[in-house]
């Protein structure tokens, strides 16, 4: 699938393929010519756009990229899909390799670790002169998280946070209801175990659960910033993923499986298939699955603010950034900025695929508030939580993602694991 953001287990040996080919960018590229066919054409300015949206999200964009063309008939864009799985390592090499693509999508947590090596154009000097395009019309930390060091590097296309989806039909079938006899999600965790309990039964044979684990890290990163804990020290410096507050909220989250029986054990399972297919009532995952549910025939669900678990009022975020290339000049660039403006500005048509918006206006617009899971999921935007924008990310994350998955399978104990994967993060953070 095309959705986002890595649902695919990151692989360490292409996370060091792709590290090594990092340090290319910072050599003298010496006699490399791209091959990539882009430039002007009988006075219409060819440009290549990559992304990872391979999924419905990806229909979605491409719609918009062809209305792009009609209303600039002297540009024509190349939209080159790429599989999450091996986006950022082609990117990679592209850039080192003088073939980057003009305009490219990057992940919030991910641009940090290109950033640093100054290979992505700087828009400091392009925000509000041209078109009036205003930093205050950006979610705050949608914008902060388009910037490294202070500099801005892309412009933030949406904002998408973890929220609940949940099953209409079994939650009117346990009884879950309002006073209109509405299903009514859970707000608080003793809401929240309740309806996992009720929920949770054999059904003409089968078992249904009342809650899956479907991203672990994102429902990870969640359970434990509730708690007060996260990734890494302030200073990005060190690992704290193995505070007593991360470790409660990992015992909470293994808890659902071995103490209150209301959650599947992630092995051997297809988690969100389970929820697509009526087998589970309950999942936590971001608002760009919506495209994929609104696949699912017959399946009457619905999404709400991720339910309060731990003390901290906060859940789980990121963004898809539209960046250029440092090197990009001329024509083509300038083409490359107007259709980062134009997918911005036109971000109530991407939001209609299953996103939300950046932009503060077009989140107030009536347009958006008419799409019902969109505008729950937003009603979380002034506590969400990005992940540390720490350029190790890439590096990192195996480490945090095994940790997750032994502690929740029962192969270590939460402290164990977290200790573990703490221990092999700060190595990796002490190099130079």
């Amino acid at each position: 699938m095309g959705l986002c953001p890595l649902f695919c287990k990151r692989n360490s040996s292409a996370i060091t393929r792709a590290a090594a080919v990092l340090f290319l960018l910072l050599m003298p590229a010496c006699g490399r010519r791209g091959t990539v066919e882009a430039g002007s054409v009988d006075r219409v300015t060819v440009i290549n756009y990559w992304n990872g949206f391979t999924g419905p999200d990806g229909k979605t964009m491409e719609a918009m990229v062809r209305q792009f063309e009609r209303d600039n008939p002297d540009v024509h864009v190349k939209m080159q899909l790429i599989p999450w799985a091996q986006y950022y390592e082609k990117l990679t090499l592209g850039i080192a390799f003088k073939q980057a693509p003009d305009l490219f999508i990057c992940h919030a947590n991910r641009l940090p670790e290109f950033a640093r090596y100054g290979i992505f154009k700087r828009l400091d000097t392009l925000i509000g002169r041209l078109d009036g395009l205003n930093e205050r019309d950006f979610l705050p930390l949608a914008w902060q998280a388009a910037n490294y060091e202070g500099r801005l590097y892309g412009i933030p296309l949406d904002c998408h946070p973890l929220g609940l989806y949940y099953n209409r039909k079994l939650f009117r079938e346990a009884g879950i209801v309002d006073e209109h006899g509405e299903a009514r999600p859970p707000t608080t965790w003793a809401e929240f175990l309740s309806a996992a309990h009720k929920l949770t039964r054999r059904v003409n044979g089968e078992q249904q659960w009342g809650f899956v684990f479907t991203w672990q890290h994102s429902n990870w990163y969640m359970f434990v910033t509730q708690n007060g804990g996260s990734l890494l020290t302030p200073d990005l410096k060190h690992a704290d993923l193995n505070s007593p507050a991360a470790i409660a909220a990992t015992e909470q989250m293994r808890g659902l499986i071995v103490r209150e029986h209301v959650a599947p054990s992630p092995e051997g399972i297809d988690a969100w298939r389970g929820f697509r297919q009526g087998r589970a009532a309950m999942a936590l995952e971001g608002i760009y699955m919506l495209g994929d549910l609104k696949k699912s025939e017959g399946l009457d669900y619905a999404g709400a603010p991720v339910p309060q678990f731990g003390p901290v009022r906060v859940t789980w975020a990121g963004s898809h950034i539209l960046c250029l290339p440092a090197s990009g000049a001329g024509p083509r660039a300038s083409a490359a900025w107007r259709l980062a403006r134009y997918l911005s500005d036109h971000s109530l048509d991407w939001a209609a695929g299953g996103q939300i918006p950046a932009r503060i206006s077009l989140l107030n617009s009536a347009r958006f508030r008419s799409m019902p899971v969109q505008s729950a999921f937003a009603r979380q935007l002034s506590y969400v939580r990005y992940e540390p924008p720490s350029a190790r990310a890439t590096e990192i994350a195996p480490f945090i993602d095994d940790a997750i998955e032994s502690a929740l399978l029962g192969i270590q104990t939460p402290k164990e694991a977290l200790d573990e994967a703490a221990s092999r993060i700060n190595r990796v953070l002490s190099r130079p």
